[in-house]
């Protein structure tokens, strides 16, 4: 009696089991199942990349499934036609998985030589001390291709309401220049080339310089100057802490490079 029992409880297991792993597909696509842990997965990164933003909501999950099942679809389609099988293909997926793997290895590298505070804070300080006593200057320029057009761009500049844009629009051979007016942001002294640092450093704002670097002429425009600030740590620290893993990464790939046999 009890070994009915047994089996009977046993037999029951068997029968739930499918419809248990079933609980765990959100999908299933010519057979394929769609695991909710792919939902989840993916609703974990959106939250994540939002900072918080974004909500998990019925509507987000059936809007990620979807995507899902399209992605399936295409998948099997294009296994159907063969694709997979491409050189082409395969060659873009040996690519695909190398740069995976690199990034795999950079993530190992950051993790292995964590960035602390201190470390942060060298580096900060030694940014503020290199700026100190330095100027941040907000430039606009406008690029030609001879002396003679800079002087005239210089005196049309002269001319009752004539606009650094709007000259630097339809004037410029930058083509940065001509989408942005001639904008080049604001720039500090000590970060600028030597040719450029030397031209506008007498400037002053609303004044305008011509500098020759190689076959290209630069009407400069001074648009205001002020003592460099830095910006405070919290506001750097994320920029910090990416360039200082930058350097424990590229440290390693030089270690490998004078260990390995490279003919």
């Amino acid at each position: 009696m009890k070994r009915t029992k047994l089996a009977s409880l046993l037999i029951a297991a068997a029968i739930c089991l499918p419809s248990l792993a079933m609980a765990e597909s959100v999908a299933i696509v010519n057979g394929t199942p769609i695991d909710k842990t792919k939902v989840d997965q993916v609703i974990a990164q959106i939250i994540k990349n939002s900072n918080g933003q974004a909500q998990d909501t019925p509507a987000l999950r059936e809007k990620i499934k979807n995507s899902l099942i399209n992605q399936e679809l295409a998948l099997q389609e294009a296994k159907r036609r063969g694709l997979d099988k491409s050189a082409d293909v395969q060659d873009q997926i040996a690519q695909a998985s190398n740069s995976i793997l690199q990034e795999a290895l950079a993530a190992d590298i950051i993790k292995q030589h964590p960035i602390d505070d201190a470390a942060v804070k060298t580096r900060y300080d030694a940014f503020a001390a290199k700026i100190s006593g330095s100027t941040d200057m907000h430039l606009q320029q406008i690029v030609v291709t001879s002396e003679a057009d800079a002087k005239k761009v210089v005196a049309d500049l002269k001319k009752p309401g004539a606009r650094f844009d709007q000259l630097a629009k339809a004037r410029s051979i930058d083509p940065a220049a001509k989408e942005s007016g001639g904008e080049m942001g604001i720039l500090n002294s000590t970060n600028m080339p030597p040719v450029l640092a030397d031209g506008v450093k007498s400037l002053k704002a609303g004044q305008v310089t011509v500098i020759s670097a190689g076959n290209l002429w630069h009407v400069v425009k001074l648009v205001e100057a002020r003592p460099a600030k830095p910006a405070p740590l919290d506001q750097l620290k994320p920029q910090i802490v990416r360039q200082l893993q930058e350097e424990e990464i590229d440290q390693a790939i030089t270690s490998l490079r004078t260990q390995a046999k490279i003919q």
